[in-house]
């Protein structure tokens, strides 16, 4: 599906995969999908593109040969969440004295805010405990090794974020060059005779 500059205000290219019955898709997302003639998806993401020329044709598949191995991709998604934790595992504070009067406090936080000074309030912003985790992550400039359609594999040289079985969203390197045009034209091409109806 897209997104133009004269109605949504930018370019944009959203990517469904998997699918999902439609008892479970609210009613709006279901005129959505009715509205491009396609199946309600598993899960929808958004890609920003620079211009007219990076859309896709609606209902077209992409496949792993849709990059270039060698090229450099930025992989994004949600890290393993880990619960409720205190101020010395999630910011890694280094925690009280362990004797000299302390007593039952070795871990806690400490002085949260000044009094006067500060308006005798809490700052906006201040480390403390809480839910840490299950926060997007993006991972910069992985080269990409292998590409396999018939497997659905795209294999990438480092880290990834998030636990196994989690969604991740690979796209072109911000801080790197992007492949080459005719590259991208074969790319383009090729989707187009997959999927003439698109």
């Amino acid at each position: 599906m897209r997104k133009t500059r004269q109605r949504h205000g930018y370019w944009a290219v959203q990517v469904g995969h998997g699918g999902r019955t439609a008892r479970n898709v609210t009613s709006p997302m279901l005129g959505y999908y009715e509205a491009k003639g396609l199946a309600p998806s598993y899960e929808l993401a958004e890609f920003q593109v620079r211009g007219e020329e990076g859309l896709l044709p609606v209902g077209a598949q992409l496949l792993p040969d849709w990059f270039k191995v060698g090229q450099d991709v930025d992989v994004k998604g949600n890290s393993r969440g880990m619960g409720f934790a205190g101020g010395m595992k999630r910011w890694g504070f280094s925690g009280q004295e362990a004797s000299h009067g302390n007593s039952k406090n070795h871990r806690t936080l400490g002085s949260t805010g000044g009094s006067q000074g500060s308006g005798s309030r809490v700052l906006p912003g201040k480390k403390m405990p809480g839910r840490m985790g299950n926060q997007s992550v993006t991972v910069q400039n992985l080269k990409v090794m292998q590409v396999d359609n018939e497997l659905g594999l795209v294999l990438v040289s480092g880290p990834v974020p998030g636990p196994k079985g989690r969604t991740l969203r690979i796209q072109d390197a911000k801080k790197r060059r992007p492949p080459s045009w005719p590259h991208r034209e074969k790319a383009l091409e090729r989707i187009k005779e997959r999927h003439p109806d698109a």
